[in-house]
């Protein structure tokens, strides 16, 4: 559970540069309940740079999961953390 909670920290401290980065905001906008659409006014190139950035920086594919079920920075950052920690049945990475 500690180990859990540090690779979140590891995970959030490198993700909410790069969202701020690709979706052209300023860091203290991204927050975990920020909505990629909604509040940060990600289109769906915006979507596609953060997945292959994610995938370049944290070392785990998002490809091939269902992009329905993650529309926060929170929930990117959770299945990145469930991807590193080799979770099988995650099927949500990026999108609304």
């Amino acid at each position: 559970m500690e180990a859990e909670r540090r690779d979140t920290g590891d995970v959030w401290e490198a993700l909410r540069p790069l969202c701020a980065r690709v979706m052209s905001v300023p860091q203290d906008a991204v927050v975990p309940e920020a909505r990629l659409v909604a509040d940060l006014g990600a289109d769906s190139l915006d979507v596609t740079e953060l997945e292959a950035a994610s995938e370049e920086l944290f070392g785990v594919s998002l490809r091939g999961t269902d992009k329905s079920r993650v529309s926060t920075v929170g929930d990117v950052a959770d299945l990145i953390v469930r991807l590193r920690a080799g979770a099988h049945d995650v099927h949500s990475p990026l999108a609304r």
